[in-house]
């Protein structure tokens, strides 16, 4: 886990979205169900980081990665975090990604 600020960036587990399913809709983004969320937790190529401010979840990244390559998929920001930036600098996401 890397600590920015108050910001705690580690790797998103199911028990990460078990945690924000009753808000997952309402306060991140329509598109986000949680069944196409679990797929995707549970797809051996893709990635996510969950970004938590006191153990509040505040946004996640999610990385699809083919043999040596990794893209960014998705960068989301719950709605009332938008604009303050705690995901603007993915330097802690670079380095986690290095760290694999």
């Amino acid at each position: 886990m890397e600590a920015n600020n108050d910001l705690t960036i580690s790797i998103m587990h199911l028990q990460d979205l078990e945690n924000i399913k009753d808000i997952l809709e309402k306060d991140f983004d329509d598109f986000w169900h949680y069944s196409i969320f679990k797929s995707e937790l549970e797809n051996p190529h893709s990635l996510y980081f969950v970004a938590k401010k006191n153990h509040e979840v505040v946004g996640f990244v999610g990385i699809l990665i083919v043999l040596d390559e990794a893209d960014i998929t998705n960068i989301v920001v719950k709605k009332i975090f938008r604009g303050l930036r705690y995901l603007y600098n993915i330097n802690a996401l670079r380095n986690k990604l290095l760290q694999r």
